[in-house]
């Protein structure tokens, strides 16, 4: 059997095994935690069988056991991470990357993906509303990596020295809010800024970086004598889906001279296919955003969309490696002008996966408005999610106690559920503990997926991320019945 029919072999194998796979995961009766038990798993896995010969048709037993212990994300009691299942599109984009094996890092190894990732980045820019025709953008394995990628960028173009010389000793300083993803955090020892350099600025009661609080600290570090090069709002913060005052922190970045960028990886949808976040016109230099979120590409997929476009990329990192990067020749051996086409020169790696094309293929195959439908559906179960909590807050005869943490300001939902035997007037360590406690019960029983979180001082909290189209009003009941229903059973046995 030669490679195309061995190919189409197993492709048509694995259309019936993984449309069996999804079917099943969408019925209520099956678990939807993985196995948790890590030696159980190796063993159901054979991680310690590598065979010499290999088992031919027989690797079908190995796909089902990966499938039947993975977390099930293709439910909508699947409630515990910033993603859900890929839509069906999005996995036949995923299929044709595979296929092509093309890298994305010079335009001849990935003609198609190249001028696809260039378009949608555009497209993504023309949408942010916060930037002119100059934008563009490119593809990056996750937005913690797009996120460095941004830093970098925003070194060497506010400290043009640093790209020779390095950091000589520190004097650089990074702001960001208290609230923000920890990838800023690592980016920063990642490049030598170190973690001392990193301002974590108070928010308001909403979770919001404080712009004033802002303004203080960058007039302190200039005190100092340190350089604040680099500020981080966040729209769509991890814990509270908060997003920060991105006008007012574009304008004192502005005063200080400091490269704004938008860390929107969740929360960007909700500015560029629905009118929930605002982004100001000017000031933003740089923003993440991740379909593979909010939107249902498979993962990953993460964008960053620069002010400048790639040229101001290239500047900060390019090498002009000549034994990569050399365009091409024509049939009369003159060179062509592909170098500028070249995406690989504007990042700190070399290969690239040619992600753009999931995303493009889905916007090919639904349309925006689907993106749209998407976004204006999560935010409705999560406004829907917090007005059940309110009302059972309200109910004297309830189980247990329930508050919201915050009035979810986009897709997530964060709240307690103390039972009646730990329930003080007020949250507290106790009412986290339930929390916990809780949690796991749910997620051993494979009823539901549901995940927990801490902010500032608060004890932890359920937090609900509301990314599933497939998410209904019925879920929602069932997740709250089902929180009530293990936290009297847990404390009644005691």
């Amino acid at each position: 059997m030669d490679a195309a029919d061995e190919l189409q072999a197993l492709l048509s194998e694995a259309a019936r095994v993984f449309g069996d796979y999804a079917r099943q995961s969408q019925q209520g009766s099956r678990p939807i935690a993985g196995q948790s038990d890590a030696a159980q798993l190796r063993a159901r896995l054979n991680l310690d069988e590598f065979p010499e010969s290999g088992i031919g048709t027989r690797i079908w037993d190995d796909v089902q056991a990966v499938c039947q212990t993975a977390a099930t994300t293709w439910s909508e009691r699947f409630l515990y991470k910033l993603y859900a299942a890929p839509a069906p599109a999005g996995v036949l984009g995923e299929l044709l990357v595979a296929v092509l094996n093309n890298n994305a890092h010079v335009f001849r190894a990935a003609p198609g993906g190249t001028l696809i990732e260039q378009a949608v980045a555009r497209e993504l820019a023309r949408r942010a509303g916060c930037f002119d025709e100059r934008a563009a953008g490119l593809t990056f394995p996750g937005g913690s990596y797009a996120n460095m990628h941004a830093m970098v960028v925003a070194r060497n173009h506010v400290c043009p020295e640093t790209r020779r010389a390095g950091s000589q000793g520190g004097g650089l300083a990074v702001f960001t809010s208290a609230h923000a993803h920890y990838s800023i955090d690592k980016a920063a020892m990642a490049m030598g800024v170190g973690l001392d350099n990193v301002v974590h600025v108070p928010v308001d009661a909403h979770g919001r970086m404080d712009a004033a609080q802002l303004r203080r600290l960058m007039q302190g570090a200039v005190a100092r004598g340190c350089t604040p090069f680099f500020v981080n709002a966040t729209v769509g913060t991890t814990v509270l889906g908060a997003c920060d005052p991105v006008a007012e922190l574009a304008r004192v970045s502005a005063e200080f001279g400091a490269w704004l960028h938008v860390d929107a990886s969740w929360g960007g949808p909700l500015a560029l296919f629905a009118d929930v976040f605002a982004l100001p016109a000017r000031g933003v230099d740089s923003l993440t955003v991740n379909p593979h979120k909010l939107l249902g590409v498979p993962l990953q997929c993460s964008f960053l969309l620069v002010r400048e476009g790639l040229g101001a990329m290239r500047r900060a990192l390019g090498l002009g490696a000549q034994y990569l990067f050399h365009g091409d020749v024509d049939e009369c051996g003159g060179a062509e002008s592909l170098v500028g086409e070249d995406a690989g020169d504007a990042t700190l790696g070399c290969g690239r996966r040619p992600d753009a094309i999931k995303f493009w293929l889905m916007w090919r195959y639904y349309g925006t408005r689907y993106f749209e439908a998407r976004v204006a559906h999560a935010r409705r179960m999560a406004l829907a999610l917090a007005a059940r909590v309110r009302e059972r807050q309200q109910q004297t005869r309830r189980a247990g106690r329930w508050r919201l943490v915050a009035e979810p300001a986009g897709t997530c939902v964060c709240f307690w559920f103390a039972p009646r035997a730990v329930a003080g007037p007020e949250p507290d360590t106790q009412w986290g503990a339930a929390t916990r406690r809780v949690c796991a019960r749910i997620n051993a029983s494979g009823a539901m997926l549901l995940d927990y979180a801490a902010a500032d001082a608060r004890p932890d909290f359920f937090r609900i991320p509301l990314n599933s189209p497939a998410v209904s009003e019925q879920t929602l009941d069932q997740m709250l019945d089902l929180i009530e229903r293990t936290g009297a059973e847990l404390y009644e046995l005691e």
